[in-house]
Parts: C-alpha cells; sequence; structure tokens
C-alpha cells in the first residue's frame, strides 16, 4: 500500500494516492521529554518487536519532589548568587513540583503560567518579610527547568536542515512558552507588592564557594535525568555530557573566547553522545539531551529580556543575557559540524 506521510511536532498526516488520495490526519499531544520511554521504543525496533512498547517507569513522587527541589539551588550556585538566594530556592521548587503534580493531563498547558505566577508570589513574600534576595534572579530559577533553550536549538538546527515545518513549530511553541514564563513572573511579583508591600531586591552578588560547583553540577544532572524520565544507568552515562557543558566552553575554547570554546563543546557533545548511542544501538538524544540543556543558554533568553525591560542586571555575569544569540549560532554550527562526520541516518535517529 502507497502512502505519503507528512510529520511535524502538532500532527502527522497520511495520504493515499491509491485510495482516492484519502487523508487521514492525527493529531499530537503537547511534546514532553521522556527518555525512557524513547529507549524503550529504540530496543523494540532493533528487535523487530510487533508487541507494543510498554509504557516506561516513571520515577516515584518523592524522587521527583526532590529533584525539582534541588534544581533552582544548583542553577543558582553554578551561575553564582547569593546564600539566601540559594536557601529559598529549595522551597520555590518545593512549589513548582506542587504546580506540575496539580497541572497535569488536560491542564499541562498552565503548569508553565502557573508555576511563574506562584514563584513571582513567594518571592515577592519573602522579599516583604525583609530577607535580602535577588528577586528576578530567584525567580528565572525557579522555573529554569521550563526555559526551552532545548527547543530553540533544535528549532534553529531544523530550521538549518530546511526541516522548515519541523523548526517553525518548536520555535513558535518555545516563545509562547517563554512569554507564559515572563509574564507570570511579572504578574506575580506585581500581586505580591500589592498584597505585602513594594519589594526591594537586593544586588545578586556571588557569595558562592569554590567547591559548591563541583556538587551542584552532578545533583543538576541527576535531578534533569530524573525529571526526564530516564534511566538510571543512562543517567550515569550522560554525566560527561554534563561535565562538557558546564566548563567545555571555558577550557576548549582554544585561547579564542568562549564562542569558539562553545562550538567545540558542542561538536564533542554531539560527537561523544552519537558515538555511545551507535555501541548501545540506541539513540544518541538520551545521552546529548543533560549536556546541551547546561549548554544552551535558554535562561539567557529570559535574564536578557528582563534585563531589557528592567534596565538593570540580574544575574552576576554581566551581560549574560546579551550572549544568548551568539551561544545558540555556535551550539547550532557545532551540532552541524558533529552530524556531517556521520550519515544522514545518524542525525535523525540522533533528533
Amino acid at each position: 500500500m502507497n502512502v505519503v506521510v507528512q510529520a511535524s511536532p502538532t500532527a502527522i498526516n497520511y495520504q493515499f494516492p491509491d485510495f482516492d488520495h484519502k487523508v487521514v490526519i492525527k493529531q499530537l499531544e503537547p511534546a514532553s521529554i521522556d527518555l525512557s520511554l524513547l529507549a524503550n521504543t529504540i530496543i523494540g525496533i532493533n528487535e523487530n518487536s510487533s508487541s507494543p512498547v510498554p509504557p516506561s517507569t516513571r520515577y516515584r513522587p518523592w524522587l521527583m519532589m526532590i529533584s525539582n527541589m534541588l534544581i533552582p539551588p544548583a542553577f543558582l550556585v553554578l551561575v553564582g548568587s547569593t546564600m539566601n538566594a540559594i536557601a529559598m530556592a529549595f522551597i520555590l521548587g518545593f512549589l513548582v513540583w506542587v504546580c506540575q503534580y496539580l497541572c497535569r493531563d488536560e491542564h499541562k498547558i498552565v503548569v508553565e503560567f502557573l508555576s511563574a505566577l506562584v514563584t513571582g508570589l513567594m518571592v515577592s513574600f519573602i522579599s516583604s518579610q525583609g530577607i535580602d534576595v535577588p528577586i528576578w534572579a530567584l525567580s528565572i530559577a525557579a522555573i529554569v527547568l521550563f526555559v526551552p533553550g532545548l527547543s530553540i536549538a533544535n528549532s534553529l538546527e531544523c530550521l538549518a536542515f530546511n526541516d522548515l515545518i519541523s523548526g517553525t513549530c518548536l520555535f513558535a511553541q518555545s516563545i509562547f512558552i517563554l512569554v507564559k514564563l515572563f509574564i507570570g513572573i511579572y504578574i506575580g511579583l506585581t500581586l505580591g507588592d500589592t498584597l505585602w508591600g513594594a519589594s526591594i531586591s537586593q544586588t545578586n552578588l556571588n557569595e558562592v564557594a569554590s567547591w559548591m560547583p563541583f556538587v551542584a553540577l552532578p545533583a543538576l544532572s541527576l535531578s534533569l535525568g530524573i525529571n526526564f524520565n530516564a534511566r538510571f544507568i543512562d543517567i550515569f552515562y550522560a554525566l560527561p555530557v554534563s561535565i562538557l557543558g558546564m566548563w567545555g566552553p571555558l577550557y576548549l575554547d582554544l585561547g579564542s573566547g568562549w564562542i569558539v570554546g562553545t562550538w567545540v563543546t558542542t561538536v564533542v557533545i554531539t560527537l561523544y553522545g552519537t558515538w555511545l548511542a551507535k555501541t548501545l544501538k540506541l539513540t544518541g538524544a538520551i545521552y546529548i539531551v543533560q549536556g546541551i540543556i547546561i549548554l544552551v543558554p535558554g535562561s539567557r533568553v529570559l535574564v536578557g529580556a528582563s534585563e531589557s525591560f528592567l534596565h538593570q542586571p540580574i544575574l552576576s555575569t554581566p551581560d549574560i543575557g546579551l550572549s544568548a544569540l551568539l551561544m545558540f549560532s555556535a551550539i547550532v554550527t557545532g551540532q552541524i559540524t558533529a552530524y556531517s562526520v556521520y550519515s544522514q541516518k545518524n542525525r535523525y535517529l540522533i533528533n
């Protein structure tokens, strides 16, 4: 039976030319990352199994809660922040997990906005109690899990390979999520000022000890793997990718700056993930995603927009938001460079 299939992130169209050109349209659920399900699917394909792919086993709710509580403080440690903000970030991570728990199934579309709104209200309340915290830096750290940096990088990559439908859909979805996050934080902080009085934001100084990033990075990598439902063995294999994503641009710059360092790091991450996937007969996305998420400047886009709106720096690193476009360009170019080593078939397997 002849069939023409057109796939996009939101729907699949099937056209049957031998049957009066009948068309069947299948709408898809909103995209989510389930690396365990992805691994099971690839294993089923390799085994030529005709049985349905078994549903993936989710981590226990208490483990998901802990991972959500660890992500905001780990992020603040890695970018540099005050100790008060790092301590308060644990509470905000718990509230974001509660929002995710409540917004499931058909209510999933509102989870980003609700999490950002609750975060803004809570940060405003914390500031009103006399606790000195950098308001916007703490708010962005709390919802950094939702920032679609990986989706933006993937959309640019699709556009670079002339996959216009997928690239456009992913980019539009990413911008929509960024708008929900920014507006949610702003409304929450504004309502908080009305309810509890005007907040006074502290300058976001870097009070992180030199040893703390070496603890925060494994915690962030493990927490991301749990949130993306990766198998534990795959989380372990992806740890070198996380290390590369964090410190690669600094030490692999070949003496030419962080743009070259980002390009070299992306090439190494993609080559490592693809090689490991070919060895284990899986797909590279399982191992690339954790390093690329740490590397991609999704939070920089939100920080840059916030700095432009507020006309003041948010994080302790000067002008961190202004470098987002250059970093995205370096990441996409690095992925294309690495993919050129392999065939196009391997690139599709990676995605």
